[in-house]
């Protein structure tokens, strides 16, 4: 009898063991893939220089990379980062967030694209304007937790929970010091154009 009830103990605990296996639920591993679309135009050009717009869009791919199937939504972060010419000094263009669940049916990712972003800038006697710098990818699961990051920059992670902080239009030196916020862009690039075409202005 002592035997008997020994295997099934035995027995009991080693189905429980498989059963709290199989509802293990393994980190989420994915694979993600940042690209830009970038085109240029001249619009015009004064007595200062000329005048370009360089518009911007970026591109999140983002796929599972394990084969264990996960349900749940997975967000991705995106903050597009500019840069000054006369400054050196940094511009969070804008940051957007899509989320989306991983699909068999669509090979297991999702894309989310941003907006259009048009960017301002001279040449000539008066350089003002910006440039597209660099983003940074945040990808965070149903819980917020921080799945991945991504960045067309080297960053660590004081440097990643910096940005994550910042709103659209934040400007900030590249010592991390946040010079102004809400007007960013304005200030950067929007000048940038009657900079270069109007005859009488001395930016």
């Amino acid at each position: 009898m002592k035997s008997l009830m020994t295997s099934v103990l035995a027995i009991s605990i080693v189905g429980s063991t498989l059963m709290a296996s199989a509802q293990t639920k393994f980190p989420l591993r994915v694979d993600v893939d940042v690209s830009t679309k970038r085109s240029r135009r001249t619009i015009g050009a004064g007595r200062d220089g000329e005048a370009k717009v360089e518009n911007v869009q970026v591109i999140v791919k983002i796929r599972k990379a394990s084969g264990q199937p996960w349900d749940d939504p997975v967000t991705a972060e995106l903050y597009v980062i500019g840069k000054e010419i006369h400054t050196g000094h940094y511009v969070v263009i804008d940051t957007k967030k899509g989320s989306g669940t991983f699909d068999k049916a669509k090979d297991n990712a999702y894309e989310y694209r941003s907006p259009l972003y048009p960017i301002g800038k001279t040449s000539g006697n008066i350089n003002v304007g910006g440039t597209y710098e660099t983003y940074l990818v945040v990808i965070t699961d149903h819980e917020g937790k921080i799945v991945t990051t991504r960045s067309g920059r080297s960053l660590n992670d004081k440097q990643i929970e910096f940005i994550r902080t910042l709103g659209p239009l934040t400007k900030f030196d590249r010592d991390g010091n946040v010079l102004s916020v809400g007007d960013g862009q304005q200030e950067a690039f929007k000048k940038a154009i009657p900079s270069a075409t109007d005859p009488g202005n001395d930016y």
